[in-house]
């Protein structure tokens, strides 16, 4: 499962973007333009961005051309979406950067053939996440600290991994069992999240009164220090 964001300012488009997205087994989250991006960037970061050209403020253009000068997402990939179809946008949007670019209207089918090749050409190097003496390898679901590897179960490393693309951000249980276990509700009487917590501290030799890795916010849920 992949995230892919979308900036795309038409409601109609918006809309038809995020039910292709949850159709092909994806998370998906849309802003309207630059500053709504910018600010979803401070809680994470996706695996994909849709990108339209024609925005209030900024425009997509220069959403890319920022994309790809900040080290957090220049090995993300961008697929431009734009009614601008002429060469010279198609040329300028691929030396910005843009993993590819799809003129609109566009066929549902040929989005989704999109998208599946832009994440293949994901790299290893640009899925590999750092965070202190962590480094996940999402690729072969690889956990090391220092010189060691951690085995960890799918849900265990799935989790940490949540936590890793959030790293020095709290996220609530209620986040975690939707995106992370995708329950549709925030009631999780079997205290899942707070079972895989400590099964995740025991394999990475964490201590909760002292933490390294995994801090507990009391009465919210966790946050994955970003100096452990």
């Amino acid at each position: 499962m992949a995230v892919i964001w979308t900036v795309e300012d038409e409601e109609n488009i918006s809309i038809l973007l995020m039910k292709i997205i949850a159709s092909m087994g994806h998370t998906g989250h849309h802003s309207h333009d630059g500053t709504e991006l910018a600010q979803h960037m401070k809680k994470g970061l996706p695996d994909l961005l849709l990108l339209d050209l024609m925005l209030r403020g900024k425009n997509g253009f220069q959403i890319l051309a920022d994309w790809k000068q900040d080290p957090r997402t220049k090995h993300i990939p961008v697929i431009i979406l734009s009614a601008r179809s002429t060469e010279m946008d198609k040329v300028k949007g691929l030396d910005l950067g843009a993993e590819d670019y799809v003129t609109k209207p566009f066929s549902v089918r040929e989005l989704k053939a999109r998208i599946n090749t832009a994440l293949r050409r994901v790299s290893p190097a640009a899925l590999r996440l750092e965070v202190g003496k962590l480094v996940l390898e999402p690729d072969q679901r690889l956990v090391h600290v220092g010189e060691e590897t951690i085995s960890l179960t799918v849900q265990e490393f799935e989790l940490l991994h949540y936590l890793a693309k959030h790293a020095g951000m709290l996220v609530t249980r209620s986040q975690l069992l939707a995106d992370v276990w995708g329950y549709q509700s925030d009631t999780d009487t079997s205290r899942t999240v707070d079972y895989h917590i400590r099964a995740l501290r025991k394999k990475l030799g964490d201590d909760a009164l002292n933490p390294k890795y995994i801090e507990t916010v009391h009465g919210s849920g966790y946050r994955l220090l970003s100096d452990g």
